[in-house]
């Protein structure tokens, strides 16, 4: 017995052909084959078939009076993504191949075909069938996993973080009485170190949730300029701390993007924070903008440390951090949100460094389209 996804049953087969002589040979070849096999004799018919049989494979002809094997095609993708579908036909032509395929067609099958090429196309198609849902369900399981990790973080360690924060608070607020100096600097370390922890739990909380949360949907048209002005603004302290120089030649006639104001200030920001944090004392920070037929670039230029060239793949994936002896502590989850973040807009995100020289990130973002193209483009990948 050949086994279909639920593997107590045998594999279920469709075939829609307006020939009843294809579809009685193909069913009694495939029934002999260990299958179940349901038949159908025009795409009307066999769609509605479908809804009570739920193949796993489905032989469309091409050529059927009344509705089309293309359309049927689009049909099935529509009821089912997970089913698989092969074309049969007399009028085999490479063009007829190609749109076969367009339209989620696996595999090509020319008439007249032996029964043992049926049989060897039929395995390979419940094959792909078999490991479509087996992807799909282990996908779901991570996900499910994903989302209860989220909520376990988010609950079971976010929240006494938190109230442990609190006590401390009480302690070294003397609310509970007056503690000798030794004792206060005991507390204020350990709220140090625990308010670095929920920072850490925060961030991740945020770079996990940006999946689940169709940000897409409040996307607006707004100019670059003032995004960068405002970013500036939020590092400059930082940026004085260290005597780094900050210089910009955004120009006023940036084009518009299309997207989360915040989302991409919190990128430029992040950025330009590190572009301070991992600098020399004394340095400069650069930003400059320019523009291409269809894209918006910020380029935000340091004059720190730099990045070997064996680090830069990995510069940005999650809890990845330069291995350089003397940096300031973090996350790695900068990056890795940014880059998220770009995603999402369509964007990308470009990194050239030089060790001990410095680095130029590339923010490179679409000019403003309208919302339904972009979610379009997604959907279509």
């Amino acid at each position: 017995m050949i086994q279909g996804t639920d593997k107590t049953e045998p594999a279920r087969i469709m075939v829609i052909d307006d020939e009843a002589v294809i579809c009685d040979a193909c069913a009694q070849i495939l029934t002999d084959e260990g299958y179940e096999v349901v038949t159908a004799n025009n795409g009307i018919a066999g769609l509605e078939k479908m809804k009570g049989s739920k193949p796993d494979v489905v032989f469309v002809d091409l050529k059927m009076p009344g509705m089309g094997g293309l359309e049927v095609l689009d049909r099935i993708r529509g009821i089912d993504k997970n089913i698989v579908t092969v074309v049969i036909t007399g009028y085999a032509t490479i063009e007829s191949a190609v749109d076969s395929m367009k339209h989620g067609a696996l595999e090509f099958l020319p008439k007249p075909f032996t029964p043992e090429e049926l049989a060897i196309i039929t395995w390979r198609a419940v094959e792909k069938h078999r490991i479509t849902v087996e992807a799909e369900r282990l996908k779901n399981e991570k996900e499910h996993m994903r989302q209860n990790f989220i909520s376990l973080v988010s609950h079971e360690l976010r929240t006494p973080l938190v109230a442990v924060i609190q006590y401390l608070e009480v302690l070294s607020g003397g609310i509970l009485g007056t503690m000798p100096p030794e004792q206060e600097k005991v507390i204020t370390r350990m709220k140090i170190r625990l308010n670095e922890l929920l920072l850490l739990v925060n961030r991740w909380l945020k770079f996990a949730r940006i999946e689940e949360t169709d940000v897409r949907d409040s996307f607006t048209k707004f100019n670059l300029k003032p995004v960068i002005e405002e970013s500036l603004e939020l590092v400059k302290p930082l940026a004085a701390e260290k005597k780094i120089e900050l210089v910009s030649s955004a120009g006023a006639d940036i084009n518009t993007v299309f997207g989360d104001r915040e989302m991409i200030k919190e990128v430029i920001t992040n950025i330009m924070s590190n572009g301070i944090k991992y600098n020399h004392e004394g340095g400069r920070l650069s930003v400059e903008t320019m523009q291409t037929a269809d894209a918006v670039i910020i380029d935000i230029t340091d004059t720190g440390i730099g990045i070997p060239d064996e680090e830069l793949a990995r510069v940005g994936d999650e809890f990845y951090r330069t291995k350089r002896e003397g940096l300031a502590a973090g996350s790695g989850l900068g990056l890795a949100i940014a880059k998220k973040i770009l995603d999402i807009h369509g964007g990308r995100l470009e990194i050239k460094s030089r060790l001990d020289l410095g680095s130029t990130f590339s923010i490179v973002l679409p000019k403003a389209r309208e919302k339904n193209e972009i979610v379009s483009e997604r959907s279509a990948s």
